[in-house]
């Protein structure tokens, strides 16, 4: 079996993040590496509990849709027939996972500018 370990860790990082989510909704627990710049803290946020509704599904969506993106590379890699067709959906694949990182940036930012002090 063929696949690389930028899939592997595209995987890992999304599970991670959906994770992530699971635990600000059931435990109230922000990672503040995941949701956070590094220069801020849980302690600055002046609405805890609406920053995790406004964020926890956001970012379990965007979790899974990017470990169902290495996923479905590693799958396709493996069942590839065409050179040309697997070139275009490699990129294809790659791309969605980096815009999906974009628009996560992007939530977090807002959600950062809405609930912080």
């Amino acid at each position: 079996m063929s696949f690389s370990v930028f899939d592997m860790l595209v995987i890992a990082c999304g599970l991670y993040m959906a994770y992530c989510a699971v635990m600000m909704k059931t435990k109230g627990r922000i990672n503040s590496g995941v949701v956070m710049s590094r220069s801020l803290d849980e302690s600055m946020l002046k609405d805890k509990q609406g920053f995790i509704d406004y964020l926890w599904w956001k970012l379990l969506i965007v979790g899974l849709l990017c470990a169902a993106s290495g996923i479905f590379n590693i799958l396709f890699t493996k069942y590839a027939q065409d050179s040309t067709a697997y070139l275009v959906v490699q990129l294809i694949i790659n791309g969605v996972f980096f815009a999906l990182l974009i628009v996560y940036g992007l939530i977090v930012v807002k959600a950062q500018k809405k609930y912080m002090k």
